[in-house]
């Protein structure tokens, strides 16, 4: 039998990746050139990129660098740490909640908003880089010289990142948001500024600015209308009904939850469950993977293999998690998805017998009414 061979690269690198790979982002092996920040493989913008692609090149050789690719991502990297020019960056472009430290100077994470402007044409130390064509040297990352990449505000993949304001350059205007775009657009960014202001007047007076400057025909957009925006977004602030990485609220259906509890497992199930609704749950539909080895060396479960499938097949039986798509050698793993409540799950034996062991007070009533 042949010894396991041991792994070369960093825990704390190895963690951070798989985190960042289940939550979306497109990552690929770095580590050649004297740098070592030139791809380990030579399909690194093949439309995926499997968690596997990544990580076994660095595990061989030990190396601990790694791309993040900039698919529907914007990264404004700033050649010297000038705490001047990142002022100016963000005034002209919005402010960045993930800033990671480089060798040199400072990456500042985006959504991507449109053309790009070259900066270096105008003089500035800066790059301005996005699409699935690009990419950048990802957080925690070690180069072979020596250099860091030293996350310095906000974590990536927990943070919820903004649009970039700036595909314009100081010599030209943005492309106007059109009639029939404004509404929804103005949504975007009353969801994007709420945690900002102090209240739905501060923020319907910021949408008057954007409607003014940059949607056509802002004359037609009444006031009335970007009240409403800024009301209906606030009112889900408050109702924890936004999505915003970590800093948010999910909810777990007391019927899904009274389905599981007092079954043999059924506490791992719910775990496994509540984990699931807190990575996926806010993308109805959304399919992914189940992989136990990646999740537990990420932090994300304590399962054993063996509890981990356990639970997994509860959850399929009780109609709670679906495949999406199977299993095919070569081709692509098997992928689930949440599945909504079925109808008549209140009926369920399971879930009927917990109205019948509730605790009651001393008079007969149900525990907790008075």
């Amino acid at each position: 039998m042949t010894a396991q061979r041991a792994s070369l690269l960093a825990k704390e690198i190895r963690q951070e990746i798989v985190r960042l790979k289940l939550a979306g982002f497109h990552l690929l092996p770095l580590g050649r050139g004297d740098d070592g920040k030139t791809p380990g493989i030579g399909n690194w913008t093949a439309p995926k990129v499997e968690l596997g692609q990544v990580l076994a090149p660095l595990h061989r050789h030990g190396v601990g660098v790694y791309g993040v690719r900039l698919d529907g991502l914007a990264v404004i990297d700033c050649d010297h740490d000038d705490p001047a020019l990142v002022t100016e960056m963000e005034a002209r472009f919005g402010p960045s909640p993930v800033h990671v430290l480089t060798p040199r100077g400072r990456h500042l994470y985006y959504r991507a908003g449109g053309a790009t402007p070259n900066l270096r044409a105008e003089g500035l130390p800066v790059d301005l880089k996005s699409g699935g064509r690009s990419y950048v040297v990802g957080p925690l990352s070690q180069r072979p010289d020596g250099g860091r990449y030293v996350p310095a505000k906000g974590v990536l993949g927990v943070e919820r990142l903004p649009v970039i304001y700036g595909a314009k350059t100081v010599t030209g205007a943005p492309e106007p948001i059109r009639e029939g775009e404004r509404h929804q657009a103005l949504v975007s960014e009353a969801i994007a500024m709420v945690e900002t202001v102090s209240g739905p007047d501060e923020l319907t007076a910021r949408l008057v600015v954007l409607r003014d400057e940059r949607c056509a025909a802002p004359s037609s957009m009444p006031g009335a209308e970007l009240r409403g925006i800024a009301d209906w977004t606030w009112q889900r602030l408050l109702r924890g009904e936004l999505y915003h990485g970590r800093d948010s609220a999910f909810s777990v259906h007391r019927l899904a939850h009274d389905a599981l509890r007092g079954k043999p497992g059924g506490s791992d199930a719910i775990a496994l469950y509540v984990l699931l609704v807190d990575l996926h749950g806010h993308d109805p539909g959304k399919r992914f993977a189940l992989d136990h080895g990646a999740m537990k060396a990420a932090g994300l479960t304590d399962l054993s293999a063996r509890g981990f499938r356990a639970a997994r097949r509860m959850l399929e039986n009780e109609g709670l998690l679906g495949v999406a798509t199977k299993y095919r050698p070569g081709s692509h793993r098997q992928q689930y998805r949440l599945e909504r409540l079925r109808p008549g799950m209140d009926a369920a034996p399971n879930v009927a017998r917990i109205s019948e062991i509730a605790p009651r007070g001393k008079d007969g009533e149900e525990g907790g009414k008075d």
